[in-house]
């Protein structure tokens, strides 16, 4: 059995029965480069023009969750599109509910219940428990943590308010067209979110986790969808002339130019203004848009399979890291910050630097690929596997 063999064993099968290849790819660059993001760091009082730029790739490895986002946004609504094709006042996916909780919320509450029973042996501390209870609620979107936990629960709760919106605004926009539909719904979910970042913008000075906790409450960051939501629309409506349209596929090397643009410009405002830790209303509004822009011009890559972007993207290698980057995203964390305790500052040590960083780093990634094995992917199957034979 080839490599590439043993990871399409790993794919779930989706609810049109079609699966973009190039896509687990995208997944798994936005992963790994969330987890640099978290893992790798350097000595900011270092005088080293190299180490700084190091340290502005790292910080903006964040944008790997707008690339989620964007992706979400795609893949969540392709069906119902694909179903408002042929009726124009279609809203509600069967078994779309069972789906998502089947995906989300299982190795979400495992998570919750191996870190917080970590976090209480470790300190005795009762309240990690409260917090716990807060985050299986989806209640710490609206009340900031008083304890550090998960650092990247945030962005889970995040996609629950879009699978929670995206029937609604179907069923609102009844009776429209695919392409009406997308534009609608892109209006939506890109200006409420834009409109809400300014109104809850803090007044005066404000310590930067405060920020961030009012910047991605519901609905500030729902317009990376917005993106995905419309790429969804225009690939439906084309369906027919899509193996004419290949040339679309060309676009996606404007995404992955802008996507190095994004990073760039991150990595030098990090430097030259410190944004990551003091956010601006520019700033913020600039890297809303511009990751969001490039995950939508990447995402035509599946235009055109054949193509070399396509199929660098379609390698089995970081389409495996795509598969498994939702249970990896979960655990690499917390882990991270474990270890970098336990081995304390590296002191330009080598060794105790790859301690830090690449040891929990691949640990958890190991464990990402068992718990998907052993634990996602049967929950997963089996909630499939019902729905399929309810419906033959």
């Amino acid at each position: 059995m080839t490599s590439t063999s043993i990871t399409k064993n790993w794919e779930i099968q989706s609810s049109t029965g079609k699966h973009f290849d190039p896509l687990d790819g995208l997944r798994g660059i936005a992963i790994l480069m969330v987890v640099a993001h978290h893992a790798f760091y350097t000595n900011p009082a270092s005088p080293l023009v190299v180490t700084h730029a190091f340290h502005g790739l790292t910080r903006a490895g964040w944008i790997g969750v707008p690339l989620f986002f964007v992706l979400s946004g795609f893949l969540i609504s392709y069906p119902f599109f694909c179903r408002r094709q042929t009726d124009p006042g279609f809203w509600n996916l069967k078994g779309y509910a069972a789906r998502r909780l089947g995906k989300i919320v299982p190795p979400f509450y495992l998570s919750i219940v191996i870190f917080a029973t970590y976090y209480f042996l470790r300190s005795h501390d009762p309240a990690y428990w409260g917090v716990a209870l807060k985050w299986a609620l989806g209640l710490s979107n609206f009340i900031q943590p008083s304890l550090e936990f998960n650092g990247s629960y945030w962005s889970l709760i995040v996609e629950a308010h879009f699978y929670v919106l995206l029937p609604l605004l179907f069923w609102l926009g009844r009776g429209l067209s695919s392409r009406h539909t997308a534009m609608g719904l892109f209006a939506v979910l890109f200006f409420v979110p834009l409109a809400a970042r300014q109104l809850t913008w803090p007044a005066g000075t404000v310590d930067w986790p405060t920020n961030y906790f009012l910047m991605e409450r519901f609905p500030c960051q729902l317009d990376y969808f917005a993106w995905g939501v419309l790429f969804s629309g225009l690939f439906v409506s084309v369906s027919a002339a899509r193996g004419e349209l290949r040339g679309l596929g060309l676009l996606g090397y404007v995404g992955a130019a802008l996507l190095a643009v994004s990073v760039g410009l991150f990595a030098l405002w990090t430097n030259l203004f410190d944004i990551h830790i003091h956010p601006t209303r520019w700033s913020t509004e600039v890297f809303h848009v511009l990751p969001g822009i490039s995950a939508f011009f990447l995402l035509f890559f599946v235009f055109d399979p054949g193509c070399l972007g396509s199929r660098l993207l379609a390698k089995w290698p970081l389409r495996f890291v795509g598969i498994v980057s939702y249970e990896w995203f979960l655990f690499h964390g917390p882990v991270i910050i474990i270890f970098r305790k336990m081995f304390g500052n590296a002191h330009g040590y080598l060794l105790t630097y790859a301690s830090n960083s690449l040891l929990p780093a691949g640990l958890t990634f190991l464990l990402s690929a068992l718990l998907y094995h052993f634990f996602s992917r049967p929950i997963l199957n089996r909630i499939r596997g019902k729905r399929t034979a309810a419906t033959s």
